[in-house]
C-alpha cells in the first residue's frame, strides 16, 4: 500500500486492517514514496514521513513499513517497486497492490502502467455507491483482468483486479495539515505517537 503519507492517519490504517481482516492476508506493507510523481513535493522531509509511518504501525504486528522508495530517492514509480518486490519474493508468491479508486482512475498516466499487472494484482478500494465512469483504456483493462472473486488474488502471483467497497473514515492528510497550520487540535485523526511526533517537530506549521 503506497502513498505519500503526509502525514499517515487513521484512515490509511483503518483501510489496511480491514483488508487484512476481510481476506486473512498475512501482512501488509506501507511504502511511503520519496517524491510523488502526480502531486506536489511534500512539505516535510521523506525521513520524517517514514518515521511517522513506523510509529503508526508499531502496535500491529501485521503491518510494517518498507523504506525502499525513500532509500532509492528520485521520482517514485510503482513499477520499479513492484519489480523489486517480485524479485525478492519469487515468481510464485501472490503480491497485491492496494490503491484507492482515485489512484486507479489515474492509472493510465503512470509510468509503464500496463506492466504493473504482470508483477502484482490490484486491489482497488472504492467508496460505497460510487460507480465511476472508466475511460476506454481502463475499461478494456478491467475487462481483461477483472477477477470473478477476491479468492483469485490468492491463487495466482499476479494478473487480476478486484474492487472492494469500504466505508472510509472522513480523514485526509490535507485536513490534518490545515488544522496544524491553524494550531487546532488533530487529536483522534491519527495515532497518538504520530500526533506527538508531529507536534514535537512542529511539522506543517
Amino acid at each position: 500500500m503506497g502513498g505519500t503519507f503526509d502525514p499517515v492517519h487513521n484512515g490509511h490504517l483503518r483501510t489496511a486492517v480491514e483488508i487484512l481482516d476481510r481476506y486473512h492476508y498475512s501482512a501488509l506493507k506501507l511504502i511511503p514514496c520519496f517524491q510523488p510523481v502526480h502531486k506536489d513535493r511534500p512539505s516535510v522531509l521523506p525521513q520524517q514521513r517514514l518515521e511517522m509511518a513506523r510509529l503508526a504501525v508499531s502496535g500491529d504486528d501485521r503491518l510494517s513499513v518498507d523504506s525502499r522508495e525513500i532509500d532509492r530517492e528520485g521520482p517514485s514509480y510503482s513499477i520499479d517497486t513492484l519489480r523489486d518486490l517480485r524479485a525478492e519474493i519469487g515468481s510464485d508468491e501472490s503480491l497485491i497492490m492496494v490503491l484507492g479508486m482515485d489512484s486507479f482512475l489515474s492509472l493510465p498516466t503512470w509510468h509503464n502502467w500496463q506492466e504493473i499487472i504482470q508483477y502484482a494484482h490490484l486491489l482497488v478500494v472504492s467508496r460505497p455507491g460510487w460507480e465511476p465512469d472508466l475511460i476506454s483504456e481502463l475499461s478494456g483493462f478491467c475487462e481483461n483482468y477483472r477477477a470473478a472473486s477476491p479468492h483469485e488474488l490468492q491463487c495466482a502471483p499476479s494478473g487480476r483486479v478486484w474492487f472492494e467497497t469500504l466505508t472510509p473514515l472522513g480523514i485526509s492528510s490535507s485536513m490534518i495539515r490545515a488544522l496544524a497550520r491553524k494550531n487546532e487540535s488533530i487529536a483522534y485523526l491519527l495515532p497518538e505517537p504520530v500526533q506527538k511526533y508531529l507536534e514535537e517537530h512542529q511539522l506543517y506549521r
